[in-house]
């Protein structure tokens, strides 16, 4: 080998002329070198993990999967639990109520078909569904046709949101936004919250609007009547019942011992053969009362109402098949059979009444019990003084004119209501289902109420403590047409909501299960 190529490998070799020693420290070195870099990618990687596991953990990720699609957008879990936990809530406490619904246990945990194998989570669920093609479905027409949310609905939006703040206050949580994360789930905020309730309001005014564009004239009314005379017609007529129930028995050690076949056969023969004699009688010539009447000495069990007037779809289930036969005619009576006994009834008359109150134009005057510093609610002493000031404007209205025009000059003088006591107190299209307390209502509709009538009625209500001045000011419709118009609007609003939501469906996705 030449010197030169002998110098070439000496340069071309790392430990070329080292010594042993230097070439351990060499080796050592570059271990170290090497060891450092590798723990320094460790180190780097399970940083990420550590903050993509507290990133997981905080819901980052799993708030914002896709929980369920309709009709191409897409919710997520915090979104569906709104709707979610409304089905729940709207459903949970009445079957708790009826003992099919444990609200201490998951709802994943319980059946509500156990034959078919689906849960109450399911239920909740199905109805979550349909409620948000339904309020997605109303909310992009609204949107399309350019409606936004009104005065009303964004108060209203505002109002439930600080309800759940004092919600939050009152239950001990630091923040609206842990109160409910409690209350709906782990994905919920109050952007979300906001969200959903504006959707929610904006779809309902947009109902609303639609509702109120339907109209019906006395025909379309009246058809309904002629096709529903059974349900809307009054009732007159006269009824008593015998029972054919078989007393239970008690044995010497005070257990209860059911009726045997035998006795029960034999309490339905017997009730059989009292209500045929009572037929007997008012056939024979005697009157319904005075037959009736004569039982009831004799027998105590008994009870006679005398002639009652019921609305047809009031009736009772086991006479009203006979009562609204179209052949009955006045003073026919007969037994009617029931599974606990017999009726002899008596048909005496059937009307549509018209003087029914259905809806009414109401004005009023509410003078409130004054409440001390500090109190509760006023003493018997206030109470008393607010009824004798609601007296005496009643006096001074009857000393007038008694026009509708002075009571309401009145009402804008005397009145306390905020709600009322700028327009002459009135309050327009007043229903049985208004939300007014109840004995407001009761007063307005009473049997014969007319149109000028006046009384006094007393307010037993948190922070309304008082009495309300009363003046029928109108009477709009009957019942039976109120009825009419009810259940008319109601099926055209079903058909045109059917027709809108038709074809969309709620599709899941991977974060439904993040939901509950």
């Amino acid at each position: 080998m030449s010197a030169s190529r002998e110098k070439r490998q000496r340069q071309g070799d790392p430990v070329a002329g080292l010594t042993q020693k230097q070439i351990q420290e060499r080796k050592e070195a570059q271990i170290k070198k090497r060891n450092t870099v590798i723990y320094t990618v460790i180190g780097v990687i399970v940083a990420v993990l550590v903050v993509a596991l507290l990133v997981w953990h905080s819901g980052f990720f799993q708030s914002r999967t896709t929980a369920l699609t309709v009709d191409g957008r897409n919710y997520t879990p915090g979104e569906v639990a709104f709707y979610y936990n409304s089905a729940k809530q709207q459903n949970a406490y009445y079957l708790s109520m009826m003992g099919m619904y444990d609200t201490s246990k998951s709802a994943k945990e319980q059946y509500y078909d156990e034959a078919a194998g689906t849960t109450y989570y399911d239920y909740f669920m199905d109805n979550a569904k349909n409620q948000i093609v339904y309020t997605k479905t109303l909310a992009d027409a609204a949107k399309e046709e350019g409606m936004t949310l009104s005065e009303d609905s964004q108060a209203s939006v505002e109002a439930q949101i600080d309800s759940y703040k004092s919600q939050a206050t009152q239950t001990g949580y630091p923040s609206l936004n842990s109160f409910l994360k409690a209350y709906f789930g782990p994905y919920m905020n109050q952007n979300v919250l906001r969200s959903c309730l504006e959707e929610s309001y904006l779809a309902n005014q947009y109902r609303q609007a639609h509702s109120d564009s339907l109209t019906y004239d006395d025909a379309a009314l009246q058809s309904y009547y002629e096709e529903n005379q059974n349900s809307l017609d009054t009732f007159e007529y006269r009824s008593m019942f015998f029972s054919g129930t078989a007393e239970s028995t008690t044995d010497a050690d005070g257990n209860t011992v059911e009726a045997t076949e035998e006795e029960k056969t034999a309490a339905m023969e017997a009730a059989k053969e009292k209500a045929d004699a009572l037929l007997a009688q008012v056939e024979g010539g005697e009157s319904f009362d005075n037959a009736a009447n004569d039982l009831l000495g004799e027998e105590p069990n008994l009870t006679y109402d005398g002639q009652q007037s019921v609305l047809g779809s009031s009736l009772n289930s086991a006479i009203s098949e006979w009562l609204t036969d179209s052949a009955r005619k006045a003073g026919d009576v007969a037994v009617v059979d029931s599974t606990s006994g017999y009726y002899v009834v008596q048909f005496d008359n059937r009307f549509l009444d018209e003087n029914d109150i259905g809806q009414a134009d109401i004005r009023h005057i509410l003078v409130k019990a004054e409440v001390a510093e500090g109190a509760e609610e006023p003493t018997d002493e206030a109470k008393e003084a607010a009824k004798e000031k609601a007296q005496s404007i009643l006096d001074e209205f009857e000393a007038g004119d008694k026009t509708s025009e002075s009571f309401a000059a009145l009402a804008n003088e005397y009145s306390e209501d905020p709600g009322s006591n700028t327009n002459g107190g009135l309050y327009e299209d007043v229903t049985e289902n208004t939300s007014f307390f109840q004995g407001f209502l009761d007063w307005i509709f009473a049997d014969g109420r007319k149109a000028g009538d006046t009384g006094l009625v007393e307010n037993t209500q948190t922070d309304q403590w008082g009495w309300h001045v009363m003046y029928l000011d109108k009477v709009d419709n009957p019942q039976w047409k109120v009825t009419a118009d009810n259940a008319l609007r109601s099926a055209d609003m079903s058909a045109w909501t059917e027709e809108l939501t038709s074809g969309i469906e709620a599709v899941d996705g991977s974060g439904l299960k993040y939901v509950e």
